[in-house]
Parts: C-alpha cells; sequence; structure tokens
C-alpha cells in the first residue's frame, strides 16, 4: 500500500522561484557571456532542476509486510520495521524532512543501520488519517507479540 507525499503550498514555491532564478541567470549568461557560457549553465542548473522534480514525484510512503518503507528521491530512503516505531504524532514542524508539506506526521523508530538511540522522519503522506489508521494498525500487531 503505498502513500505519496502532500505537495504544500510553499515547496510549489520554492520550486517556482528556484525555476525563476535559472531563468533569470541563463539570460544574464546568455547577454553576458559567450554559447559556452551558456552551454555551462544549462549543464549546472537543469540537472538541479531535475532533482527538485524527481524529489517531488518519488516521495512515498510504502507499507510491507514486516516494515514502513520511506522514500523522498535519491536522497532519503530508509525501512523501518514496524516492531521499532516508538511513536508518531502529527505536527507541522517546518524543519527539513521527507515531507513536502508542513502537514506532518512526525514518526519516532530505534536508530537502523547501526546507530544507537532513536531517529526520526517527518513524513506527510496526502491521506493523512487513512496513513495513521493503517500505522496503528500495522504497529500495535507487533506491538502485541
Amino acid at each position: 500500500m503505498r502513500y505519496y507525499s502532500k505537495i504544500g503550498v510553499i515547496w510549489m514555491i520554492a520550486i517556482a522561484v528556484i525555476v525563476w532564478c535559472n531563468y533569470m541567470l541563463l539570460k544574464l549568461v546568455t547577454w553576458r557571456l559567450d554559447d559556452w557560457g551558456m552551454w555551462l549553465t544549462l549543464l549546472i542548473f537543469i540537472p538541479i532542476d531535475v532533482l527538485f522534480v524527481i524529489c517531488t514525484f518519488w516521495t512515498y510512503y510504502e507499507f510491507h509486510d514486516d516494515y514502513l518503507e520511506v522514500r523522498s528521491g535519491y536522497f532519503f530512503h530508509e525501512d523501518i520495521p514496524y516492531y521499532d516505531i516508538r511513536s508518531f504524532k502529527e505536527t507541522h514542524n517546518p524543519l527539513g524532512s521527507c515531507g513536502l508539506s508542513l502537514d506532518r506526521l512526525d514518526i519516532i523508530y530505534k536508530a537502523q543501520k547501526g546507530r544507537n538511540g532513536n531517529s526520526e522522519v517527518l513524513i506527510s503522506p496526502v491521506k493523512k488519517q487513512e496513513f495513521i489508521q493503517e500505522l496503528e494498525k500495522r504497529s500495535r500487531i507487533f506491538l502485541s507479540k
């Protein structure tokens, strides 16, 4: 069962500003520099735009039998076993995260990959209440064992 990230207004504004700034820089470079400068600018800024688009459409949270998969583009991928989830709560925390909206869930879980303590991830599924019910159901199954 896969839930994509809710895309918030701030994320859309950020992408629009980045694209606009890249356009203005490209105009400036083509006005001041030769063709090599224009191509160099394109080789630098187009991949950045592509990474933001990939992050926008490849951020999702998927329920598997034993774990919750959290993916945010190429930058973040974590498989969180249900039995490692300590708590989760709704939040509007503006910290950087795997959620593209400020309407988020804060999941605290046992640190993975040999780290000590707890880790935290902020996510923003589109159908948040449905996601919470599914997460409660699956984590309760493991808590009762």
